[in-house]
């Protein structure tokens, strides 16, 4: 899959690597869905690749060959351990042992740590020595969603390199070319609801999910109008709660920021203009309580159907 968005930062750090003016510890860091891993992939066969200043990996010599087979001796990876939630101290002494060591093929040896915030502190410390002392041509390649959780010093000494959303005409264009089956309208909610992250926007798209959420607006715009809704609503949305209720919390958060005139609701609003933001507020604040509650044994159709029925009552009252 070709993410155009992501070829001015391939040529720029293609040149970099090229003139030997790359960083030893990239640090490629922005919101998900915009392709930093893609990017990252494409960085690590760039180093490792044999074919010398060629633009991009030749996907042809041994070494790119290894890559896609998923057997490359000189690339060491540092994630979450399967039994664990955090990237842990032996997982970095490892991948930093393995940086030392001479490398099977070519000249470098590559480290790609991902995701690079669920470094403990223990690790996030045994990490900043090899940032300190790089052995030669050897490289440590982050990625971060959220560079913020991590430690002040090893972000001073990366190199960061900040993945934005794309030009909103190209993400629209690339996603239409991706989802020729969606229409205009559909690809430009999901993008707005994913705060124009085109891979995220596709995914909503592609698992269904957005027709999912379009629907459970409509059921509360409905109620709001006064109008009946399916009697078995709760039920169905009992089968998934968790994702009922964050759908629900999306529309809400996004209803009470453009009425508090924080940022405009693209794909509109449908709410009745009595609606004030304290009403949206405290519907949010009961949502929060059901959400707490749909982790315990409650019945879940129980809770989203009581929370429907606190959510039309806003309304009623307002008659």
């Amino acid at each position: 899959m070709t993410l155009p968005w992501l070829e001015a930062h391939q040529a720029a750090l293609g040149q970099a690597l090229d003139a030997r003016r790359l960083g030893h510890a990239p640090l490629l860091h922005g919101p998900p869905g915009l392709g930093k891993r893609t990017l990252a992939r494409w960085l690590v066969a760039k180093m490792l690749c044999l074919a010398g200043d060629a633009s991009a990996p030749c996907g042809i010599c041994r070494s790119c060959q290894l890559l896609d087979s998923g057997s490359h001796p000189d690339l060491f990876f540092g994630r979450v351990p399967e039994d664990k939630t955090q990237i842990t101290v032996d997982v970095v002494r490892e991948v930093s042992a393995g940086l030392q060591l001479t490398p099977g093929i070519g000249r470098a040896r590559v480290c790609l740590i991902d995701p690079a915030e669920l470094m403990n502190t223990n690790a996030a410390n045994a990490l900043l020595k090899t940032l300190e002392e790089p052995a030669d041509q050897a490289w440590l390649v982050l990625v971060s969603d959220r560079p913020d959780l991590l430690p002040a010093t090893v972000r001073s000494r990366c190199q960061k390199i900040t993945i934005r959303p794309p030009d909103r005409q190209l993400a629209l264009a690339w996603l239409a070319e991706q989802s020729p089956q969606s229409a205009a309208d559909e690809i430009a909610l999901a993008l707005d609801i994913c705060a124009d992250a085109p891979l995220k926007a596709l995914k909503l798209i592609e698992d269904d999910e957005l027709r999912f959420g379009v629907e459970v607006r409509q059921v509360l715009i409905d109620l709001a109008a006064g109008k009946a809704i399916a009697p078995d609503t709760a039920q169905a949305w009992a089968s998934s709660p968790r994702q009922s209720l964050d759908w629900i919390a999306h529309w809400l958060g996004a209803w009470l920021g453009a009425r508090m005139q924080a940022h405009a609701v693209k794909a509109g609003d449908g709410l009745p203009g009595s609606c004030q933001p304290l009403d949206l507020a405290r519907a949010w604040q009961r949502l929060m309580l059901t959400r707490q509650l749909a982790e315990t044994s409650v019945r879940k159709e129980l809770l989203l159907g009581k929370w429907l029925l606190e959510w039309e009552s806003i309304f009623a009252a307002g008659e």
